[in-house]
């Protein structure tokens, strides 16, 4: 027998706020998710779906019906649905992050708002959630491209709720919960019939793929051998020390043909997807003294605690850090000189695309 947890529970929502990426920190330090859509004034007076949809058509003439459709859906959603207490997710698009946070307030309209005039105030309680901590399914659905959807296939309240609580990993589906849930708003666009109709942000999906990939092909000890091909690509000599015999060292990288010239980097890897604490860094540091080196790089897929975060600014000339993003980065950016066998493991094409995000 399947239970209905749904009456019971807040609603998850995907909210891309603004193109721009520069609203993100606005929104992350203001305490607001919101939306662009600085044409179209206060969104108070539509209350319903029809009355929004007429707001989209007087003020944006030249969008077909289509368009005023979809808008009108997400706007509605925004302004009338969303419910305090609701999670909101939003995609910190320069970071590669995603930000977790809880509703707690009605529709604002901030007419001399410097930032984002449709607002929402909203406590975030995760702003630096690593995007491997949330599976496939979901990943996909957070990657829609459209501002404003609900997240609800396979128990995605649930879910996100327990990471946006602090789990470090998506728990997944609960066994008694369907796999897909069936539409309980034909008002609220979700984020499959968002995909459907405004598309997938296909770069940042790619990312993602490209990432799991690399989770993939290089788990656990073996990430060391990518690191180093980024690191000799990037014109350093590299010794990657043998499994277990390591001493908090993974590989010792330097200038010139010896690997010797300054300056000389000790670099510690950690693949896992959780997130890696300040000792890791005090054992780097030291490991970095007793050899003598230049600078210590720490890569660390899943990222770092905020006590780590902490140590590293406050060390940021002795100790750099390459997160998951900042691995991918410096891959795609030496791709055609990685070895062969870097490319068999990680196959790539380029195509080209248009650039959705740079679209009004």
């Amino acid at each position: 027998m399947t239970m209905n947890h749904q009456s019971s529970e807040p609603r998850a929502w995907l909210v891309r706020g603004s193109k721009d990426e520069r609203f993100d920190p606005w929104m992350l330090e203001n305490g607001y998710t919101g939306v662009g859509f600085r044409e179209i004034p206060r969104l108070d007076q539509a209350t319903d779906l029809p009355a929004m949809r007429q707001l989209i058509q007087a003020n944006m003439p030249d969008e077909k019906a289509g368009a005023v459709g979809n808008y009108a859906a997400q706007l509605n959603a925004f302004a009338n649905k969303i419910a305090a207490g609701d999670i909101v997710v939003l995609p910190l698009k320069k970071e590669g992050l995603l930000a977790f946070g809880t509703v707690t307030g009605d529709y604002e309209y901030l007419s001399d708002s410097d930032g984002l005039k449709h607002v929402r105030k909203v406590v975030w309680d995760r702003i630096d959630v690593n995007r491997a901590s949330i599976n496939q399914d979901l990943l996909y659905s957070l990657g829609a491209f459209s501002t404003v959807c609900e997240i609800k296939r396979n128990d995605a309240a649930y879910r996100l709720g327990r990471v946006r609580a602090g789990a470090e990993t998506d728990p997944g589906a609960r066994a008694d919960v369907p796999l897909v849930l069936p539409k309980v708003d034909a008002e609220v666009p979700d984020s499959d019939e968002a995909i459907a109709s405004d598309g997938q942000d296909i770069v940042r999906y790619s990312r993602d793929r490209i990432l799991a990939r690399i989770r993939e092909q290089y788990s656990g000890h073996a990430l060391q051998d990518l690191v180093a091909a980024i690191l000799s690509a990037e014109g350093m000599t590299c010794k990657v020390q043998q499994k277990g015999a390591d001493g908090g060292v993974d590989i010792i990288a330097g200038s010139g043909v010896l690997g010797i010239s300054s300056p000389t980097i000790i670099v510690q890897v950690k693949s896992q997807d959780s997130r890696v604490g300040s000792e890791v860094l005090d054992q780097l540091g030291g490991v970095v003294g007793q050899h003598q080196a230049d600078h210590g790089l720490l890569v660390a897929l899943g990222g770092l605690t905020a006590p780590a975060k902490a140590k590293v600014d406050a060390q940021r000339l002795k100790v750099a850090v390459w997160d998951a993003e900042e691995v991918l980065n410096r891959l795609l950016e030496h791709y055609e000189v990685m070895p062969e066998e870097v490319k068999r493991k990680i196959p790539l094409r380029k195509d080209w695309i248009i650039d959705e995000s740079d679209i009004d």
